[in-house]
């Protein structure tokens, strides 16, 4: 009986198999452009496994109909993880991209000279951040999104409006030079505002360079360079949109498309922010998050031309209103002497275009026009102020012979300002509304033998304002043969034309008047850098190490004089700034679907002046020692699940005090991190979600005497005479929030 039942069961499970059928997996193992054989290719708790052919291909037959987990590996690169369906007589086709865990470390850029070179091969080392890297914290702007960079600092600069800086190495983020596509056109008045509202649906990447860059970059490249570059219309999704909601009820909007017409393919986005719930989450009588309504217009063409020559045309448009001030305001009521609030409105536009001319050699133009207006007041104070940028620049390449590779360039840049205060008026300035900088720069990339090569650069310009100013630079790179090992060496230097409006910002909010009793001349300083890279493969991942050492002088840094009431006072400085200090960053790719890395800078940052023989330091404000970010990713592909762990650790800084202060003189030790889970389904749908700033960080008392706005009760109980002030704040006061997202992407 018993052999009776197991043939009867035998017979019952053969019957079972001829009805489900067998069916065919094929496919093919891609790692761009590359085939990758000997590729491992298996299906999960199976026995079928097989390796890919000659060309990649790989084939397994007789495999049971229904759903399996596709896995594909090769050494130095990501695993590769699908979740597939096998049908009863048909073929199931799969063709996989296999990610390469060294794809960051042999990036494209273009900031470092000026030209495409992979980042091992670039003489001037440059940082790249993708749009994947920031999705590991998803941010809405650029100033949100640096935060999480490697060397640079977000600084709040006021408590109620919540405007801001981007510092490199510790320096002030006036001396930074913002590009958008290799285009200065976020500077002076745009740059004040222009970070927190540039949204991150337009970015593909960013490109930062370290230390002073002006013989490339012109005025105001002394700490660094951030080269924004925007979205390409020929490898941008069909269409996308990510939608976000806070539980402080704030939300995004980003949705982009592209298509093509023809010989030419366009890419064109819109992004909107909305906040428009008050909160006062310390109880000072203050709305901690300012009420923003935001949208941004972008549009992007590529034309395709014989030989591959660029020809690119684009153009950006930004609208947003912001609002902010005591909690018992009414409505939006705004230059009242009852209710103290500060109201933005800022409109900025930019339209330009890059031509590869049709000659043999490779000749660029490019020509950039952008205009920025803005109204405001700052409690009752109304502040009004246009600025106009042309920019337009002319480089040649030319590649002389096996150890030469020449950059020579024009450049042609004018910038105008005008608005209601002291900070335009000529008389009191001495200097004109528009500034006009017209240079030449050229460069040499030489070879000198395998593995080592040199920059020589210089730069001529001539401003209307100040006269001649040169700016060389010397650069020189080291690799391996197998390029594991890459060391940097650089001088730099930079410079700036004195520009009030940055540095005298506190007369549109303050009504200060500004004094010039002297001419002034520019800024410039010299920076030193050291850069070792290495990269090191091991069978189960790539550790990438990148360690720097660095300083930077300034002379004749100017630095505004507020000693006198109601007074701003510029002077040229005899002595400087010092910022010596180094960085180091860790990145860990393991073949399993994990990702860590940690990042740290120090740096010591001191004006150093000279009065009647006597030379003397002083620390800068709002300036961090230390800095530090981390962040850990890990994927479950059977769940399509994916966790994200990011922070950063902030060292204690010098905070802008009033005499007697009960305030302490000092920041604390602080971390900001954030947890994100992330679920994604079939078709190119994504939901997120998470939690900013875990650990609840709000900074204490940013505000002085909010309950006395307009400094009326001054004399009553106020033995020290404080009086209402909002430069001590340094962090957004948003504390702990809850943030849910849905991504869809089509191809």
């Amino acid at each position: 009986m018993k052999q009776l039942f197991t043939a009867i069961f035998l017979m019952w499970a053969i019957v079972l198999f001829a009805q489900q059928g067998t069916g065919i997996l094929q496919g093919r193992v891609m790692a761009g452009k590359d085939t990758l054989q000997q590729a491992s290719v298996m299906l999960l708790k199976t026995t079928f496994a097989v390796s890919a052919g000659k060309n990649g291909e790989f084939e397994i037959r007789d495999i049971p109909a229904g759903k399996y987990q596709l896995r594909i590996t090769f050494i130095g690169y990501e695993n590769f993880q699908q979740e597939i369906e096998i049908k009863a007589g048909e073929t199931t086709k799969v063709n996989a991209e296999l990610i390469s865990l060294t794809s960051m470390i042999n990036a494209v850029v273009v900031t470092g000279n000026m030209k495409e070179a992979t980042k091992l091969n670039s003489v001037t080392p440059v940082d790249v951040y993708t749009t994947q890297y920031f999705q590991r914290n998803p941010t809405n702007n650029l100033w949100d999104a640096l935060g999480s960079v490697n060397g640079i600092f977000p600084d709040v600069d006021n408590g109620v409006a919540n405007t801001s800086d981007i510092q490199i190495n510790g320096i002030e983020g006036n001396y930074t030079q913002i590009l958008i596509d290799g285009v200065p056109a976020m500077n002076g008045l745009a740059g004040t505002y222009a970070l927190s509202a540039l949204p991150m649906s337009i970015v593909d990447k960013i490109e930062v360079v370290k230390g002073a860059s002006s013989t490339l970059y012109g005025s105001d490249a002394m700490a660094g360079v951030i080269n924004i570059i925007t979205k390409n219309p020929d490898n941008t999704p069909t269409f996308y949109t990510n939608v976000e909601l806070t539980s402080y009820l704030e939300t995004t909007e980003d949705f982009s498309a592209s298509f093509k017409i023809k010989n030419a393919s366009s890419v064109f986005s819109i992004s909107g922010e909305n906040m428009n719930t008050r909160w006062d989450l310390n109880k000072d009588g203050f709305m901690d998050i300012p009420l923003t309504n935001r949208v941004n217009f972008f549009n992007k063409w590529n034309i395709a031309r014989k030989d591959d020559r660029i020809a690119t045309v684009y153009a950006r448009y930004l609208f947003e209103d912001r609002f902010g001030g005591q909690m018992n305001t009414p409505g939006r009521d705004i230059g009242s002497n009852v209710y103290y609030t500060e109201w933005i409105r800022t409109q900025q536009w930019q339209a330009g275009f890059k031509y590869q001319l049709p000659l043999k050699e490779k000749i660029l133009l490019e020509a950039d026009y952008s205009e920025h207006y803005q109204n405001a007041f700052f409690g009752p104070n109304y502040y009004s102020g246009r600025q106009r940028s042309i920019f337009a620049q002319l480089s040649w390449n030319k590649k002389v012979d096996t150890h030469n590779d020449l950059l020579m360039g024009l450049t042609y840049r004018m910038k105008y300002y005008a608005d209601n205060t002291s900070l335009s008026n000529d008389f009191i300035t001495g200097t004109s509304p528009t500034s006009h900088i017209a240079g030449a720069f050229m460069e040499d990339e030489i070879s000198i033998a395998e593995g080592h090569k040199m920059v020589l650069g210089v730069r001529f310009d001539y401003n209307n304002r100040v006269g001649p100013i040169t700016t060389p630079r010397l650069n020189y790179k080291w690799n391996s043969k197998d390029l594991q090992n890459v060391f940097r060496f650089g001088i730099g230097t930079g410079y700036r034309v004195p520009d009030l409006l940055n540095d005298g910002f506190g007369a549109m909010a303050q009504g200060q008047v500004v004094y010039i009793p002297v001419k002034l001349t520019p800024e410039s300083d010299l920076t030193l850098n050291a850069n070792y890279t290495r990269v090191q493969k091991l069978p189960f991942g790539v550790l990438s190490v990148d360690v720097s050492a660095f300083y930077t002088y300034f002379i004749n840094y100017i630095d505004p004089d507020y000693s006198t009431p109601g007074l701003i006072t510029y002077y040229n400085s005899k002595g400087g700034l010092d910022a010596p200090g180094f960085s180091a960053s860790a990145d860990f790719t393991f073949s399993y679907p994990l990702k860590v890395g940690v990042s740290f800078y120090y740096v010591d940052v001191w004006q150093v002046d000279t009065v009647n023989g006597i030379r003397t330091k002083a620390p800068t404000q709002h300036s961090p020692h230390f800095t530090g970010n981390f962040y850990l990713s890990y994927s479950f592909p059977v769940a399509q699940l994916s966790l994200d762990w990011t922070g950063n650790l902030v060292s204690p800084m010098l905070l802008v005090t009033e005499p007697n202060d009960y305030r302490p003189g000092m920041s604390t030790w602080y971390s900001i991190q954030n947890i994100q889970i992330t679920k994604k389904f079939k078709k190119g749908v994504e939901i997120y979600f998470g939690v900013k700033n875990l650990f609840n960080f709000m900074q204490s008392n940013p505000i002085m005497r909010p309950f006395d706005p307009f400094n009326r009760m001054v004399n009553i109980n106020n033995p020290n005479g404080y009086v209402f002030d909002t430069e001590y704040g340094f962090i957004s006061n948003e504390g702990i929030k809850g943030f849910v997202g849905f991504r869809y992407t089509f191809h």
